[in-house]
């Protein structure tokens, strides 16, 4: 797996670049990912994250998180051994502070749940129908739970709210 952090406009991330691979590697593991893939994590401010979203979903607001499919790694298609580009998940630290205290959290913990919710976006999962968001949100709070053990943490303590509806879009 090669995970590609890329922060050039130097801005407080909000999790380290061995927390970002950990989380990556997680959700990766949670999805049955097995095959090597590439994935980009980039972070930029609001000005630039409105920027990208006005122009792929035509919606004139900073956002929090963008994900970017590439290719699938349960594509039969990608030859195996060949490492499939993933895609790019592009996080605005500066939005997700901002929102954190309002969903009772940390900027670190937002961080990590909009790193988890970015790969899962990666890894096909979306959430237009409530269905698919409660689902989304299930496996979001799984691989978070998880994260938290690992890290010495009570899992039981990682709570998130309704994420990933997207009532107003």
């Amino acid at each position: 797996m090669a995970v590609l952090i890329s922060n050039d406009a130097g801005l407080d991330t909000l999790i380290g670049p061995a927390e970002i691979e950990v989380a990556v590697r997680a959700t990766l593991a949670a999805e049955g990912v097995e095959r090597p893939v590439e994935v980009s994590v980039s972070f930029v401010d609001a000005h630039e994250m409105q920027g990208l979203n006005r122009a792929w979903r035509d919606i004139d607001a900073p956002t929090d998180v963008l994900s970017f499919e590439c290719e699938s790694p349960f594509d039969a298609d990608v030859p195996d051994g060949e490492p499939v580009e993933l895609g790019d998940v592009i996080l605005a630290p500066e939005v997700i502070s901002a929102q954190a205290g309002g969903f009772g959290c940390t900027p670190a913990e937002e961080c990590r749940l909009m790193l988890v919710h970015g790969m899962l976006h990666l890894l096909g999962h979306d959430h237009m129908a409530d269905d698919e968001a409660r689902a989304m949100e299930d496996r979001e709070l799984e691989i978070l739970r998880a994260l938290a053990q690992d890290r010495g943490e009570d899992p039981d303590a990682v709570r998130i709210g309704p994420t990933t509806r997207h009532i107003d879009d």
